[in-house]
């Protein structure tokens, strides 16, 4: 078939503000289009998937091509890490895994390349330096050069992952899929940007139907920056959430997921910023300090953390946090008493619900930000409890 264009398709870089005190692996960004611009994107279904330390990312498109069928040239730009080591020459993104994409209903297949960022002021961001139309890939010896010269604070190059796509007249489905570790620093025990604000640059300058699902697992809480809406109430969940406001002000909401996931959805969406998921490090930087206040009590700081959010038992530790049980060493020490002990050992039942017949401890309860009760769960039996918390039960048994 005669070729009609060739379309760069990429996903939209931004250079996200990193503190040195963290390590930033990669952002989540849209497909978006260079020289097309008849193209529309009708529909998109986003889903962030938290799996231990690492996002899984399901993107389901809708776009509509109303001229004559084309073959293109589509690219995924995967940005760098920051503070990220050891540092090396890879040929696949580090933190980057399993990616695919399927075009009405075929999976295509994909080649990778390394090409160096400028900053184009008149987008305001770092873009791929493409040279006319094609992909530059560096060689091994420029990529390392390149990393010397970054003084090892990180891959200086964008990993390009590209692929032909044969886009038909009319409707066509996109379906794509990568895996890539969650970010981190000494103030937030995650962290998780995506590209938004990409989509503008199809034809209609919006998504005309957008869903974005997350799912950060059972008894987590988070923030998700009004960056892109405006009110939390503009999130639903098909299970038990609560929302809140965190001392920072309303730009940072804060969302407590007892169970279930946490959907935003929004007709002719033209987003105006970027989407934000962190959750702020209660062991290391809890904010309710930061004031000029003198430093609490061990026992008292440790309660007030379990006040906040929380904190979770079974999701693998990221290198900011430490593992749970080391840092309850750090309270060891502390003078705890009868009743705060109590306090902590009923914490997976609270998780989960429980009302408590004590008067003291379901006061307690009551006061913190996350608890959510649930008459339905009324049995407290360690079978239903998992192995750490069933250790952390123990160890406040004691």
């Amino acid at each position: 078939m005669k070729k009609l264009a060739t379309l760069l398709i990429f996903l939209c870089v931004t250079i996200f503000a990193y503190p040195n005190d963290g390590v930033f692996y990669a952002a989540g960004n849209h497909l978006v289009p260079i020289a097309e611009t008849d193209i529309c994107v009708q529909k998109e279904v986003l889903t962030l998937k938290r799996v231990g330390n690492h996002i899984e990312v399901t993107v389901y498109y809708e776009f509509f091509n109303p001229t004559k069928e084309k073959d293109l040239l589509v690219g995924f730009e995967a940005e760098s890490p920051y503070n990220s080591y050891p540092i090396g020459v890879n040929y696949y993104h580090p933190h980057m895994r399993n990616f695919t994409v399927t075009l009405n209903g075929k999976t295509l297949p994909y080649e990778v390349a390394h090409s160096i960022s400028r900053f184009d002021a008149s987008q305001n961001k770092y873009v791929v330096n493409y040279e006319n139309g094609k992909i530059p890939d560096l060689t091994w010896r420029q990529c390392e050069d390149s990393i010397l010269a970054y003084d090892g604070e990180g891959y200086p190059y964008e990993f390009v992952y590209h692929f032909n796509a044969h886009f038909q007249k009319g409707l066509n489905i996109v379906q794509h899929t990568y895996q890539y570790d969650l970010s981190f620093s000494i103030g937030e025990e995650f962290y998780f940007p995506y590209v938004l604000t990409a989509a503008n640059r199809w034809a209609n300058h919006q998504i005309d139907d957008f869903t974005l699902h997350v799912d950060m697992g059972d008894c987590e809480s988070f923030w998700i920056d009004t960056t892109f809406y405006k009110d939390m109430n503009e999130w639903t969940c098909d299970g038990v959430f609560r929302k809140a406001v965190y001392p920072y002000g309303e730009t940072m909401p804060i969302y407590h997921i007892q169970k279930g996931v946490l959907t935003f959805h929004k007709e002719n969406f033209h987003p105006d910023g970027e989407l934000y998921i962190k959750k702020p490090n209660i062991w290391l930087n809890d904010p309710y300090y930061n004031d000029g206040k003198p430093e609490p009590k061990k026992e008292d700081k440790l309660l007030e953390c379990v006040k906040r959010l929380y904190f979770c038992f079974d999701k693998p530790s990221l290198p900011s946090d430490g593992d749970l049980f080391d840092v309850e060493a750090q309270y060891m020490d502390a003078s705890f008493t009868d009743e705060q002990r109590r306090i902590l050992r009923n914490l997976p039942f609270a998780y989960r619900g429980y009302v408590f017949k004590d008067k003291m401890l379901q006061q307690f309860y009551d006061s913190t930000d996350w608890y959510m009760p649930d008459p339905n769960y009324k049995t407290i039996d360690l079978n239903t409890l998992t192995e750490r918390e069933r250790k952390w039960v123990k160890h406040w048994n004691q």
